[in-house]
């Protein structure tokens, strides 16, 4: 089945808007006033936690699937036209962002550390020691997926497919012990321990590995037994309950089975909303206004940081204001910029494609045994 022009990957957008929600309601539970310390506002705020996860199974799953489609393809992978194209996705809204943020210092109506700023506008934030920042301090999952653009390309090009599924599950099955190692050997960076690359690269892992076996048809006998309602219900409703663990026992629960287990149950979630649209949590997720807050998902991720800390405006403004950012941010500066971004792709020979390889916002999915109605094709 051919490409088309707008997002048919079931359930990837819906699943977005889910991450960020759940980002959205634990920053603003963390902060209404008189509330924060009581239960369960106090457990609930760690939900995005569970919201950040998200975005990094689907990153991980997306980011090496594309990859792997150009191989396939080509016999190779531009690394350039890969660096062009996430540039233009990523850049221009981020910066913006971080532009209001300055000019907010630089009006008063924030404080701002110089050191946040360059941190931040380095994607650094992440192994930098800082002052706390509220308006910023979502930089560290921006500067740990740019850390990892900036890696795993270069070394699924150089270990291949095979040997990058070694890696990957590495990867998955080391970083506790590298969470303790780190903790004890390195002191200094023991308050970095939940925010670095190197140590919580496990969930990103967790969707690079599916996309790695996918063509596998050990890997889909396998899933098979656990594509199933019951089994996705429950772990739906652990990864919802997993910020009253995180909360109450934090390290040692998340270091050593909290970010694994919700990295490998996420991904359960995600194969079910994807194999199956039509079930009923599938079926939400493809509802029109949810897929569409999905496809706006980084600007609302960018901005609500903005907007959920204070709580000086009613309940109704707040959001309102935060949405009406999004939408700018998304159709102002996301949209123009992958225009320019095609534009330029289009008349540089080193950054066309050279056959008809899925864009990286169409990427084709196909289960090795689907029949013609199971395909899987959209855009990132």
């Amino acid at each position: 089945m051919p490409s088309t022009s707008w997002r048919t990957i079931p359930s990837l957008d819906g699943l977005r808007a889910a991450s960020v929600g759940l980002v959205i309601v634990g920053h603003y539970l963390a902060y209404l006033p008189g509330l924060e310390g009581r239960f369960p506002f106090a457990q609930l705020s760690w939900a995005g936690q569970s919201g950040v996860d998200v975005f990094f199974v689907i990153s991980g799953f997306l980011i090496t699937h594309i990859l792997l489609q150009e191989d396939k393809a080509n016999g190779s992978i531009s690394l350039r036209r890969f660096y062009l194209r996430r540039f233009f996705r990523i850049f221009p809204p981020f910066y913006v962002y971080l532009a209001t943020v300055v000019v907010l210092s630089v009006w008063g109506f924030v404080p701002q550390d110089r050191r946040n700023l360059i941190s931040a506008a380095t994607y650094t934030w992440n192994y930098m020691s800082h002052v706390p920042s509220w308006l910023l301090a979502h930089t560290w999952s921006l500067s740990l997926e740019e850390q990892f653009y900036l890696a795993w390309p270069p070394l699924l090009v150089l270990l291949g497919k095979r040997k990058s599924r070694y890696l990957a599950v590495a990867c998955i099955v080391f970083s506790p012990a590298l969470r303790l190692a780190t903790y004890v050997l390195a002191p200094s960076l023991r308050g970095m321990v939940p925010v670095m690359l190197h140590t919580r690269l496990d969930t990103i892992m967790f969707g690079c590995a599916i996309a790695l076996f996918w063509d596998e048809p050990r890997f889909h006998f396998a899933i098979t037994k656990l594509l199933r309602a019951d089994i996705v219900g429950c772990s739906i409703a652990y990864i919802l309950v997993a910020p009253v663990l995180s909360e109450r026992f934090q390290a040692r629960y998340d270091w050593l089975i909290g970010y694994p287990l919700r990295g490998l149950l996420i991904s359960i979630v995600m194969l079910y909303v994807v194999c199956k649209p039509t079930s009923r949590v599938g079926y939400t997720l493809n509802l029109a206004p949810v897929r569409h807050l999905g496809v706006i998902s980084y600007s609302l991720y960018l901005w609500q940081q903005m907007f959920t800390a204070g709580h000086s405006w009613p309940f109704p403004v707040l959001f309102l204001a935060l949405f009406a950012c999004a939408e700018g941010s998304y159709w102002l500066v996301e949209r123009p910029s992958l225009r320019m971004r095609d534009w330029i792709e289009a008349r540089v020979p080193a950054l066309r494609r050279r056959s008809n390889v899925p864009q990286e916002e169409r990427p084709t999915l196909r289960h090795p045994k689907a029949d013609e109605n199971t395909v899987l094709a959209g855009d990132l």
